[in-house]
């Protein structure tokens, strides 16, 4: 049982303290319910709410997604076994809009993340983990004094970050060295739906990530090998975002780039080139 539950509510309407009063009437001293008004958006969500946690041990979760029975006490135990880690995450299903688990694309998704069991422990270093989104967007345990320490952005110098937010944050994480440990075990469920931020045509979290890794200096074989991949996987996405967003000279620098160039004569090559001349 955690010691606490802190609910961020950032939506315009008070649906969401009428769905959990019955929660916080049940557990009064253990929910705490923080209405945002005016809504701070994602990062400023997410960073209220570290830096309300009251424990030495944090959980971030999404709204649309879940933890296993599981989860917590898992996630402890490899606090337990290696204490010299600093956040733990375990592998996540996939599940659609009425919860149905796709195993099969489950295990596809982790594998893509490097979360099957030749990665088990510490394998990656941190920034590995990081730079290769090892470490998921939510359902991970992790020291609460990094999280008051390491807080989620909106802007990285250079331009707004948008929905990369998230993907900015494992990245410093993962830069500023804190030891990763992954359980080969599944330990929460992640909702990918219609009405998912990923299907929204305002979504530009695939490009600021395909940024972030580009501009990201790599000093070993592996990493640049995880690089490589995630710009070569990121690459289509990013090009369609970036014109949805208004970055179209991007979007044109991105179809020519080395990351994409090979599948400009493939049909979707072909697509992404009537996109950006006439969307």
């Amino acid at each position: 049982m955690p010691y606490e539950v802190i609910i961020g509510d950032d939506s315009p309407d008070h649906l969401t303290a009428l769905a959990i009063q019955p929660l916080m009437q049940a557990h009064p001293d253990r929910i705490r319910y923080v209405k945002n008004s005016p809504g701070l958006g994602q990062a400023g969500n997410v960073n209220m709410l570290f830096d309300a946690a009251k424990g030495d041990k944090v959980v971030l979760l999404h709204d649309d997604d879940l933890l296993l029975a599981n989860c917590l006490e898992c996630l402890v135990d490899c606090f337990i076994r290696n204490p010299d880690i600093r956040i733990a995450f375990g592998k996540q299903y996939i599940i659609t809009d009425d919860g149905q688990v796709s195993v099969e694309r489950s295990e596809g998704y982790n594998g893509s993340y490097f979360r099957f069991s030749p990665y088990e422990g510490s394998v990656l270093t941190a920034f590995e983990a990081g730079l290769g989104q090892q470490i998921p967007n939510n359902a991970y345990m992790i020291d609460a004094a990094i999280v008051k320490e390491i807080q989620f952005r909106t802007h990285d110098g250079i331009m707004e970050l948008g929905n990369g937010c998230e993907y900015d944050f494992g990245l410093r994480l993962g830069l500023a060295g804190h030891k990763m440990y992954f359980t080969d075990t599944y330990t929460a469920k992640y909702r990918v739906s219609g009405n998912s931020m990923s299907n929204s045509v305002t979504d530009d979290a695939g490009y600021q990530a395909f940024r972030m890794i580009k501009d990201t200096p790599v000093h070993s074989d592996r990493a640049r090998e995880i690089r490589r991949t995630r710009l070569q996987e990121r690459a289509p996405v990013a090009i369609t975002q970036a014109v949805n967003t208004g970055k179209r000279k991007d979007a044109w620098e991105i179809y020519f780039s080395k990351w994409y160039y090979k599948r400009i004569l493939s049909l979707g090559g072909a697509k992404r080139l009537l996109y950006l001349v006439f969307k």
